[in-house]
């Protein structure tokens, strides 16, 4: 059997059995159901589009959240992104596809609330993918996040698997790991997230790198985001990044079990954070929260 049918045979064995079970192993795992915090933590959707300069590619994003088990003061969930990048305006390659890459990620995580309900912290693991002018890429990854009110902090890290390079393109998988933070700036509704991020490259350079990004909230269910990033495989570059959540959950301002500033990230995406959107050598970084 194939690397690529392995890992798929596992991924379908995990996705059905986790349901299956996790009810059995609730109790154990989470604690009891805390049926006032499984009232907020819904299923809910988030689509992006993230707009490049002309010779980097946009992206479509859609993701979608789904608790498993909701204990006490702790979740199981699974959250799965599906993109597609557009083709460079600006390309020698005019002959190729309009739609120059598609993938998918997916994450099963673990979310805590700290004391009192005004924080929690959280890890996952994930397998994503990409198919890219008929050649496809795979890749494991992992993450941390620390999250209150007014400062979120992330770390991701994702590793190559299968082939992580073909001979005809050229073009390898990078190795990336993240550090993240999020902080106010002191105006309503803007936040700044500096992000350090280091790529490998098992066939050639590796880089440290960095990316400044600044989001402005325009209500609850929308976010502009403006990102910029310099690094030594890919030079400098920059996007600008819609974020819409029709069916953002919201929790009152008083008698809930969970901060409401932090509910949005507690029961959202893991976000990409350079790590989920599978990079390859010569493209841009991952911009995007």
């Amino acid at each position: 059997m194939s690397s690529r049918l392995l890992w798929l045979s596992c991924f379908l064995i995990c996705s059905t059995s986790i349901p299956a079970y996790a009810d059995d192993f609730a109790a154990d795992a989470l604690g009891q159901t805390n049926p006032e915090l499984a009232v907020y933590l819904i299923p809910n959707d988030t689509f992006k589009f993230l707009l490049a300069p002309l010779q980097s590619s946009n992206r479509f994003e859609y993701n979608h959240y789904f608790p498993i088990v909701v204990g006490s003061n702790s979740q199981l969930f699974i959250d799965n992104t599906i993109y597609a990048k557009q083709r460079p305006v600006e390309t020698n390659d005019l002959d190729s596809s309009f739609i120059q890459t598609v993938g998918d990620s997916i994450r099963v995580g673990y979310r805590e609330l700290l004391k009192g309900g005004d924080s929690f912290w959280g890890v996952n693991f994930g397998y994503d993918n990409a198919l890219q002018a008929g050649y496809y890429y795979q890749q494991l990854g992992v993450g941390f996040e620390l999250t209150f009110p007014s400062f979120q902090f992330v770390s991701t890290f994702a590793s190559p698997i299968g082939n992580k390079r073909y001979s005809s393109p050229g073009e390898s998988v990078l190795s990336p790991f993240n550090v993240q933070v999020a902080l106010p700036t002191g105006l309503k509704n803007v936040s700044i997230l500096p992000r350090f991020y280091y790529v490998y490259d098992h066939f050639g350079d590796s880089s440290p790198g960095g990316q400044l990004q600044i989001n402005y909230r325009i209500n609850p269910q929308l976010t502009l985001e403006f990102a910029v990033s310099y690094d030594h495989i890919s030079g400098s570059g920059g996007a600008l990044e819609l974020k819409w959540r029709p069916n953002i959950p919201i929790a009152p301002t008083s008698g809930s079990p969970i901060n409401p500033a932090i509910l949005g990230s507690f029961a959202g995406p893991v976000g990409n954070n350079g790590t989920r959107i599978i990079r390859l050598t010569g493209s841009d970084p991952a911009f995007g929260e």
